[in-house]
């Protein structure tokens, strides 16, 4: 990701605001998200005036900074991995690690491939005096600390790798394939066929391109007669002839784990729509 900063000195809120608020013309309500950190109201003049009545609680000195407009942009390679839960999980995140408590303002911008989404945080923290400056030591820390969150949660956003060293690039890339150990390389070699490690990876990603929520996927790796293992209540892979494989080293993202939350949560709001339907079929009659 590149993450870019601009230093607002005079009090163009509305120029501002309007702008990261404008991509919510182009695209549909249920395919994008608006974040107000901080902030009472989702009404765009409302908003404004928010980011104004904070200001008055800067200390008036000459060329401070009345607000940040920053930006973080993704790869148009990984467009493809990017989806609107993922641009707001980073976006909650780098407003936890860069302003928690100021007002924020985050809106993506959809309307092409390279996306990106607009931050505008208010120059001093909520009701106070207190800035929001960092300088050029603290704001690439902050930038290394943001990358290392997605490489963490999100491996397979391999393009979007900017500020980590070469040889932290090189373990993200090495993630989402799937590691052979120096005997399984030799015995894959010396047979011509896949590996134990190969076989399996290959049938968890057909039985989960296959399931409609992470139960329905579960279910379908016990029918194949493969075991759950489990960590702290939590299933983290499957054992298999004696070992513990992780999902991960089998290649199964922590972004296709959580679309499967995902259909789950719908399947249960489903659900209790219809046991509702069917409480009020009830008292009809």
């Amino acid at each position: 990701m590149i993450i870019q900063t601009r230093r607002m000195k005079s009090q163009k809120y509305r120029r501002l605001v309007n702008y990261i608020m404008s991509d919510r013309g182009r695209v549909r309500a249920d395919n994008t998200f608006t974040i107000c950190h901080n902030l009472r109201s989702t009404d765009t003049e409302e908003i404004i005036k928010e980011f104004v009545a904070n200001d008055t609680f800067r200390k008036r000195r000459k060329r401070s900074v009345v607000a940040y407009h920053e930006m973080i942009t993704f790869s148009p390679k990984d467009a493809d991995s990017l989806n609107l839960e993922v641009l707001e999980d980073i976006s909650r995140k780098y407003i936890e690690l860069r302003g928690d408590r100021a007002l924020c303002l985050a809106v993506p911008h959809l309307e092409n491939k390279s996306l990106h989404v607009h931050f505008c945080f208010s120059g001093t923290e909520y009701r106070s005096p207190k800035t929001l400056r960092l300088d050029n030591k603290a704001f690439r820390e902050l930038r290394l600390e943001m990358e290392r969150f997605q490489q963490e949660q999100y491996p397979e956003l391999k393009n979007s790798l900017v500020y980590l060293n070469a040889w932290e690039k090189q373990q993200v890339k090495e993630q989402g394939k799937l590691q052979l150990s120096a005997p399984e390389e030799q015995l894959k070699k010396r047979t011509g066929k896949a590996t134990d490690k190969e076989q399996l990876s290959s049938l968890v990603q057909h039985c989960f391109q296959n399931s409609a929520s992470r139960d329905d996927f579960f279910q379908k790796l016990i029918s194949e007669g493969l075991e759950l293992y489990q960590y702290r209540n939590k299933v983290n892979g499957l054992l298999w002839k004696g070992r513990k494989f992780r999902f991960r080293t089998l290649t199964l993202t922590n972004t296709q784990l959580a679309q499967l939350e995902k259909g789950m949560d719908r399947m249960a709001e489903l659900r209790r729509i219809m046991n509702q339907k069917s409480k009020e079929r009830g008292l009809e009659r």
